[in-house]
């Protein structure tokens, strides 16, 4: 995957992830006693950090959401070409 696909995909998720915050009411502090990650994580991956599979856990749980509605992005895979 080309850097620029995985910064575009990155943003996808971050913007996702502001969306989630933005519906749910919720602080950061709030959302980060809701699952096993610290406050100031959360808020680095709506800007754009790259985060782990397991980080979309938690933060789904956070959410209250299943995970696959955070990673539910716009994304084309052209399987004719190789990595």
């Amino acid at each position: 995957m080309e850097l620029e696909e995985k910064e575009k995909l990155i943003n996808q998720l971050a913007e996702k992830l502001k969306e989630l915050k933005d519906t749910s009411g919720l602080s950061y502090r709030q959302l980060a006693q809701r699952c096993s990650l610290d406050h100031a994580d959360i808020k680095k991956y709506e800007n754009g950090v790259d985060i782990r599979f397991t980080t979309i856990i938690e933060l789904a749980k956070a959410y209250g959401v299943h995970p696959m509605e955070i990673i539910d992005l716009e994304y084309k895979i052209d399987f004719s070409k190789p990595n």
